[in-house]
């Protein structure tokens, strides 16, 4: 098959799948919340808040990536799916799939590949009025194509935080370890993100965050990137989301993105 017979299949798979979506997309007056949506996009953070029990969010996202080095090449990522459950006060379970990813450039042909699938959850350890800190634990399974898999099981555990600084103002942040397989070898990494949210109004939100990545004794390079957005409430139950993102260095791409993420 061709890829762009496999684009083509791709893109029309999606299609189905988000017209079904907005079919059931909620509205507020029938699932009435005692407080807004708090979604995990966008940016690079995992937000420290678990789904109330016997509720779901599903959120997803379109990015388009792109080097900044002088390397003609780009990335476009769909559906970026993020469905949580909550099964207990404090527990959720999770599971993430970034999906198609689109590849051009670097003097190629179009290349689609299957991202891996990853499950997993998160657990809040402790909850204040102005502070959250949360366990978070992920298994990424080989579910995905070359160049999107490391066909291995690949585990992640991390700690999530947030503090209230003010009544609009907070600030957020993940400290997490990952194990990858990469050629064959067994690699560990770090990841770093720390930022920082202001409630423009009661339905708009901006955030800047500083993220990188980096492998232990690795010959990998590092990532580093500073991103940011706006979000948009349009009722209790269904929010949206433009963001974007720069390299800072050669290893790390520039993006734009966009997101939905609707609660039940």
């Amino acid at each position: 098959m061709s890829s762009s017979t496999g684009s083509w299949k791709a893109k029309e798979t999606l299609h189905k799948w988000i017209t079904l979506l907005m079919l059931f997309t909620p509205a507020s007056a029938a699932h009435a919340q005692e407080s807004p949506i708090v979604p995990d996009r966008p940016g690079f953070s995992t937000g420290p808040y678990t789904v109330e029990p016997g509720q779901f969010n599903i959120e997803l996202g379109y990015q388009y990536a792109f080097n900044h080095s002088g390397a003609d090449r780009s990335t476009q990522t769909v559906p970026q799916l993020v469905f949580r459950a909550g099964v207990a006060s404090g527990l959720e379970i999770d599971l993430l799939w970034d999906g198609w990813n689109l590849g051009d450039g670097d003097g190629q042909s179009s290349t689609t590949s299957v991202s891996d699938l990853t499950i997993g959850g998160k657990y809040r350890l402790s909850r204040h009025e102005q502070y959250n800190l949360t366990a978070l634990g992920l298994l990424s399974l080989p579910a995905g194509n070359e160049p999107s898999t490391s066909d291995q099981v690949d585990p992640t555990l991390g700690l999530l935080w947030d503090y209230s600084g003010s009544r609009r103002i907070s600030f957020f942040g993940v400290l997490q370890v990952t194990s990858t397989q990469v050629q064959g070898e067994r690699e560990f990494s770090g990841q770093f993100a720390a930022g920082a949210s202001r409630s423009l109004t009661d339905r708009v939100g901006v955030f800047i965050e500083y993220f990188n990545d980096i492998p232990f004794a690795s010959e990998i390079d590092d990532q580093h990137a500073i991103d940011g957005g706006l979000t948009f409430l349009l009722n209790d139950d269904l929010q949206l989301d433009i963001n974007a993102g720069t390299g800072l260095n050669n290893a790390t791409d520039n993006f734009v993105g966009i997101g939905i993420a609707m609660r039940y």
